[in-house]
C-alpha cells in the first residue's frame, strides 16, 4: 500500500482503539492482527492471547468466516479504498453463528513504514433476525390483506344480493298483500284482513333490515370525507327529519353548546340519527319525554351525549347494545332492527373515537362519543338552543 493520509504515532491509535464502543481490529499490510480492543474481544468471546493464534488470524484469513474476511480486506489493498457494511457470517469458537457488518479503512502510522486497516466488526445478527421476523409478519399481512380484498369483494357481491335479489320478491309480496285488501265486491273471511296486515309489517320490517344491512355494509368501505362539521346545527338538521317521532307526544328537547368537529358529515349525521332515534323511541312510556344533546369536556377532550329520561337499561347489557342484532328491549315493546347502535359503533372508530352507553332501569339513558383529534375548546361552540 502506498502513502496515504497523515501519520498518526502508535500510542495515539492504541489509545483511540482501546476508548472504543464499537469492536475494533487493527491489521498491518500483510493482514497480521497488531492490536483490538476491549469491544472486540467481547463481541467475538475472544481473550488478548487469541490476538497472534488461534482464532484471529482464522477470522482474518477467512476461514472461519462467509464470505471470507480476506478478501474484503485485500480489496482495501488493491483498490485503495475503504470498505463499508460488508456482511459475513461468521462462526465463532463457541461455534456460535454471528453476522457481522464489516467497515474497513486505512490508517498510516509513525512507526510501521506501510499503512494499517482498521477493521469494525459490528454485530448485526439480532437486527437481522428482527428483519427476517418483519419480512415473515409482512408476508403474513399481504396474504391477509389478499383475503381481506376477496372477502371484501363477496361483501360486494352480497350487498348487490341483498339490495337487488332480495328486495324483488319482497315487493311482489307486498303488492299482492295490497291487492288482496282492496275492494272487490267480495267481502273476505273471518281474520282474512288481519292476516294479511301481518303479512304487510312482516315485509316492511325486512325491507327495513335490508336498508340496514346495506348501510351496515357500506359504512365500512365507503371512504371518509372528513371537513369541518357543525354539530349542533346537525343536531337541529336531524331532530327536523324525525318530527314525525313527535306528533301527539309532549316531548322537551334541549339541544345545548355543541363544539364543531372535524369528520365526515355523512357519517355523523347517521351516528345522531339512531342516537335520536333511540331516545325517542325508548321515551314512548313517559308522559314527558326529556332529552338532552350537548358536549362535556373531559381530560382535554370533547365528549359528545345523548341523554334521554326513557326505560334506561341495566349497565351489566351496555356493550352488547352495540352488537349488531343483539336487542336488549322485547320486539314486542320496540321496534327495530338490533343494527343502530351498531353501525354507530362503527362510525365511530371509523373516526378513530370511542362510544360508549351509560345507564339505570326506567330511569334513562346517557350515550357519550368521542372523535380522534377533537381537543376540548377547539373552535368557539354555538348557541345554546332548546326545542320544545
Amino acid at each position: 500500500m502506498g502513502p496515504k493520509g497523515p501519520c498518526v504515532p502508535m500510542k495515539t491509535v492504541e489509545a483511540i482503539v482501546s476508548g472504543l464502543h464499537q469492536p475494533v481490529l487493527v491489521i498491518d499490510g500483510d493482514l497480521r492482527a497488531v492490536m483490538a480492543n476491549p469491544a472486540f474481544y467481547q463481541t467475538l468471546g475472544l481473550a488478548p492471547a487469541d490476538l497472534k493464534e488461534g482464532f484471529v488470524p482464522k477470522f482474518v484469513s477467512g476461514e472461519s468466516c462467509q464470505p471470507g474476511l480476506r478478501v474484503i480486506l485485500e480489496s482495501v489493498i488493491d483498490n485503495d479504498g475503504d470498505v463499508q457494511g460488508a456482511e459475513i457470517v461468521c462462526t465463532l469458537p463457541t461455534g456460535k453463528r454471528v453476522i457481522l457488518l464489516v467497515n474497513a479503512r486505512r490508517i498510516r502510522v509513525e512507526t510501521s513504514p506501510h499503512e494499517m486497516i482498521l477493521v469494525e466488526p459490528r454485530d448485526i445478527t439480532r437486527e437481522k433476525k428482527a428483519e427476517r421476523r418483519i419480512q415473515a409478519l409482512n408476508k403474513v399481512l399481504r396474504k391477509h390483506a389478499a383475503e381481506l380484498e376477496i372477502a371484501n369483494k363477496e361483501l360486494e357481491s352480497f350487498s348487490h344480493f341483498v339490495s337487488h335479489d332480495l328486495r324483488v320478491p319482497l315487493r311482489f309480496i307486498n303488492r299482492v298483500a295490497h291487492l288482496l285488501l282492496q275492494d272487490h265486491g267480495v267481502e273476505p273471511p273471518d281474520g282474512t284482513v288481519q292476516q294479511v296486515n301481518l303479512i304487510l309489517e312482516s315485509t316492511n320490517e325486512m325491507a327495513k333490515l335490508i336498508e340496514d344491512l346495506l348501510a351496515f355494509s357500506r359504512v365500512s368501505r365507503e371512504p371518509m370525507r372528513k371537513r369541518r362539521v357543525d354539530m349542533r346545527k346537525l343536531a337541529q338538521e336531524v331532530l327536523g327529519e324525525l318530527q314525525h317521532e313527535e306528533e301527539g307526544r309532549d316531548i322537551e328537547i334541549d339541544v345545548q353548546d355543541l363544539a364543531p368537529c372535524q369528520g365526515d358529515r355523512a357519517l355523523l349525521k347517521e351516528v345522531l340519527l339512531n342516537l335520536l332515534e333511540n331516545a325517542l323511541k325508548f321515551t314512548r312510556p313517559r308522559k314527558t319525554a326529556q332529552i338532552r344533546v350537548g358536549c362535556t369536556e373531559t381530560e382535554g377532550q370533547t365528549v359528545y351525549f345523548v341523554q334521554d329520561n326513557g326505560v334506561g337499561f341495566a349497565m351489566a347489557a351496555s356493550e352488547a347494545l352495540f352488537v349488531a342484532f343483539h336487542r336488549v328491549h322485547k320486539s314486542s315493546d320496540f321496534e327495530g332492527t338490533g343494527i343502530g347502535l351498531a353501525l354507530a359503533r362503527r362510525i365511530i372508530d371509523r373516526h378513530g373515537g370511542r362510544i360508549w352507553a351509560e345507564g339505570e332501569v326506567n330511569k334513562g339513558a346517557n350515550f357519550r362519543f368521542t372523535l380522534a383529534g377533537q381537543a376540548a375548546g377547539e373552535d368557539g361552540a354555538a348557541a345554546k338552543a332548546s326545542r320544545t
